[in-house]
């Protein structure tokens, strides 16, 4: 809309106003409000009569919302005290937290009932017996009600719960009580183990993901090596099947530096090796050199360490010929003497002993080969670990609410102001959505649709729990909004939703979550896409899959469209080959080539249309 089209709503709302149509007003100026690209200046002159408007209309929550966005503190400030009393308490608290009183922020939430978000404000204040009882009280709430013979159900309330326990025992570590921090952290490790088999068996491993993320913290916190190794294997295992390949390396790089940091140097040599493995496979040569002479280095001080301790000289001797396999494969054969020497003058049998200055001697006159090692990429450098164990317990309470999840956005002032924007006006039309639960009036319906598509322009995790609860409703036209809105959310928790709507009973509804699986394309969507089509009975959803899969620039996808060429029905075939023409990925263009002269007739045929309409010559 130009922007003379917002100075006419503004008008409009001034003579609504002299009229004292205030129904009127308010919807001119929320109208002018879903302008959000223009500028601030602009913007304030049209938010500051909506909120006098909201005020003489008596609704104070939406009011406060507007106030929110303009800032509490300043000029705004007399008029949102004048607010406070007319709000529910947990507008209250979230005001006083903005206003950086986390003490009276979290009385008001413990006022609404509220008991994740006035921990978190409790521990943000360093009052931790206080924030201890309310995660304990946490600890007592049925989660596992109703979940039974539901794997996924059952994956989320043992994962919740972990997260609660997990609390309990950062608290009580900080409050001095040792037996219930050790006492609460076995609970959430056998419950994260537990939630995280759940996850993997309904092929949810972004959610195992998070389990083992919390597996590394807990270990951290209860300075148990084994957990927070457990805790990266896992999370290097997750991210590697996903092929998120730098993630997987800076996962690498953190479990590595935390063994360095523990003194467990066996452990550090090893997943440096397998970090050289893996950089290799993706083509970091450079990198893996890198990880390569680490790894020698490594083991030479695993072996000082055994000595230093007294141990066994068998052991130094296993750390010493670890080192000189690396060393060998790098053309280090000068340093691969000197390791050989170093095991000479250890405290073993003389044959052995002689043995290794035999060997020792063949590389005296040797150099060592010059070895063009990477440094550590920046990127690949990862310190940072969302802190899940709240974010994920405030989304169990919040309880998918649209209003809590848009405050939740408006009230982060690290996002751009142009998010923050549409928050708000999320979040006003939330609170009439919310407030009609039941209602299924043509008007309330159309909130609900239009609530979903204000909540997909926020392109946010933080919105899918609300899209979720919408898409839980009866009506049609509110599900396709969800689904078209989940569309442009690329996770792989999106599909949660969109293949529950591949199996609604309303056409509008399979079509639009057909198309969303057709968009949801990106390299971790290999599962979920794989799993559409061998579970659909209907073509056309096996056809938006497979033209979705054949997006996946992944070797793994290759192969599998590959073998839909090759073995799959008539229907997937064509599909499969109206989509490989149409990608641009270069994964499937290799294969094919490769594949080409060892092929059947028939899918040779398929090959090189594909190839040809690629531009690729044969």
């Amino acid at each position: 809309m130009p922007l003379d089209d917002i100075y006419q709503l503004r008008e409009r709302a001034r003579v609504a106003l002299r009229r004292s149509d205030l129904d009127d007003a308010a919807h001119a100026l929320v109208a002018a409000a879903r302008q959000t690209h223009i500028s601030e200046h602009d913007y304030v002159g049209i938010l500051r009569p909506l909120a006098d408007v909201l005020v003489r209309r008596g609704d104070a929550r939406s009011a406060l919302t507007i106030e929110w966005y303009l800032g509490c503190a300043g000029k705004g400030g007399v008029r949102v005290r004048t607010l406070l009393p007319r709000v529910p308490a947990v507008d209250r608290g979230r005001t006083f937290a903005a206003l950086g009183d986390k003490p009276r922020a979290a009385r008001q939430m413990e006022d609404a009932g509220l008991v994740v978000a006035p921990a978190i404000y409790r521990e943000e204040f360093g009052d931790w017996q206080g924030a201890r009882s309310l995660w304990s009280r946490l600890t007592r709430v049925p989660f596992l009600a109703g979940a039974a013979g539901d794997k996924l159900g059952a994956g989320e309330a043992a994962y919740t719960l972990a997260l609660v326990h997990f609390n309990v025992g950062r608290c009580a570590k900080q409050c001095g009580d040792a037996p219930q921090a050790r006492e609460a952290f076995g609970t959430s490790v056998r419950l994260l183990e537990e939630a995280a088999d759940q996850f993997e068996s309904v092929g949810q491993r972004e959610r195992a993901f998070d389990c083992f993320h919390v597996l590394v913290q807990i270990g951290r916190d209860s300075q148990r090596f084994e957990d927070v190794l457990e805790g990266f294997i896992n999370c290097i295992r997750v991210l590697r099947e996903d092929h998120l390949k730098y993630f997987a390396l800076q996962y690498f790089e953190d479990a590595f530096l935390s063994a360095k940091e523990q003194k467990e140097l066996s452990a550090a040599a090893t997943l440096a090796r397998e970090a050289a493995d893996y950089a290799r496979t993706i083509g970091l040569t450079s990198l893996s050199l890198h990880y390569t002479l680490v790894e020698s280095d490594l083991w030479r001080g695993v072996a000082r360490q055994h000595s230093g301790r007294g141990a066994s000289p068998q052991v130094a001797e296993s750390a010493l010929l670890a080192a000189v396999l690396a060393c060998g494969d790098l053309g280090q054969f000068s340093t691969v003497g000197h390791l050989y020497r170093e095991l000479g003058r250890l405290d073993l049998e003389p044959a052995r002993r002689a043995h290794y200055a035999r060997a020792s001697a063949r590389y005296e006159a040797v150099k060592d080969e010059i070895v063009s090692e990477a440094l550590v990429p920046s990127h690949v450098h990862q310190h940072y670990f969302p802190e899940v164990w709240h974010a994920d317990l405030l989304e169990w309470e919040e309880r998918g609410s649209a209003s809590e999840a848009s405050a939740n956005v408006l009230l982060n002032h690290s996002l751009p102001e142009v998010i923050r924007r549409k928050a708000m006006l999320s979040r006003l039309t939330a609170f009439a959505v919310e407030a009609r639960p039941d209602d299924s009036s043509p008007s309330t319906i159309d909130a609900r649709v239009r609530l979903a598509e204000q909540l997909a322009q926020l392109q946010l995790y933080t919105v899918l729990s609300p899209l979720e609860k919408l898409f839980k409703g009866p009506e049609p036209a509110v599900k396709v909004a969800v689904l078209s809105a989940m569309q442009t959310l690329f996770v792989k928790r999106s599909y949660v939703t969109v293949r529950t709507g591949l199996r609604d009973s309303h056409h509008a509804v399979v079509e639009q979550a057909a198309r969303a699986v057709e968009c949801l394309h990106f390299p971790h969507a290999f599962d979920p896409l794989v799993r559409i089509v061998r579970e659909s009975q209907e073509a056309s959803v096996r056809a938006s899959a497979l033209q979705a899969l054949a997006r996946v620039d992944t070797m793994e996808a290759a192969e599998y469209m590959l073998g839909v060429l090759d073995y799959g029905a008539p229907a997937d075939r064509t599909a499969a080959m109206s989509g490989l023409k149409g990608a641009h990925g270069s994964r499937f263009l290799e294969l094919a080539q490769t594949s080409l002269p060892t092929s059947g007739t028939e899918l040779q045929g398929a090959l090189r249309e594909v190839l040809r309409a690629r531009g690729v010559a044969v």
